[in-house]
């Protein structure tokens, strides 16, 4: 029995077409592929748990200064006002809109800041070797809350702000928006940054 778990567990299956492989150990740069459908199963990334560790601590520190300080400043006929991520927010309860201000707090705010947190807790207890009980756990809820952390939504909408408002008043471009650009480019890059499988083998490798 155990050499047969033994077995399935060196097993492979493709995503794509079910086709079951042999489980091989590749090297960072080179690409495991079904033969069947071409489907890319494993590319493996070099230290990729070092990586996913600085980004998601730069993630961290940005978070606060991207949400709480002033992304711009309009200047239309010598009066100004500034906003925030969280000004947008309130802005969106204020005018009735409660379950899209609910929403738009889940995915800019909730969401990635608890996602960072996630990747950060995991890689670095990888990183240190610690294996607490809880890890699987927080790597499952990493994996649920992926899709819905919507940072570059939210871009494209300041995006289409700044294209709409330049005719009509003069922009001054705050910190807080290379705060959020920041934030935005460190989430992305931990995303491509983190090589799954190897967390999971890592894990799965944790002493009993």
């Amino acid at each position: 029995m155990n050499t047969f778990q033994a077995h399935i567990a060196d097993l492979l299956a493709c995503p794509d077409c079910d086709l079951l492989l042999e489980h091989k150990h590749i090297e960072p740069g080179q690409k495991a592929c079904c033969p069947r459908c071409g489907h890319v199963l494993h590319a493996p990334k070099k230290n990729s748990v070092d990586k996913t560790l600085a980004l998601a601590l730069a993630g961290l520190i940005f978070f606060i200064p991207a949400n709480f300080m002033p992304i711009m400043t309009l200047d239309t006929m010598g009066l100004k006002q500034a906003g925030s991520v969280l000004d947008g927010i309130q802005g969106i309860y204020d005018n009735g809109y409660f379950f899209v201000s609910l929403m738009v707090a889940l995915t800019s705010l909730v969401f990635p800041l608890v996602k960072l947190s996630l990747l950060f807790y995991v890689s670095l207890h990888l990183k240190l070797k610690r294996y607490p009980h809880d890890l699987p756990l927080f790597m499952r809820w990493y994996n649920h809350l992926d899709e819905w952390g919507m940072l570059e939504v939210y871009m494209v909408g300041i995006l289409v702000t700044i294209i709409k408002l330049h005719h009509m008043a003069h922009i001054h471009y705050d910190f807080g928006l290379i705060c959020f650009i920041g934030l935005l480019f460190v989430a992305l890059s931990s995303s491509i940054s983190m090589d799954e499988h190897e967390f999971w083998e890592r894990i799965e490798e944790r002493p009993a």
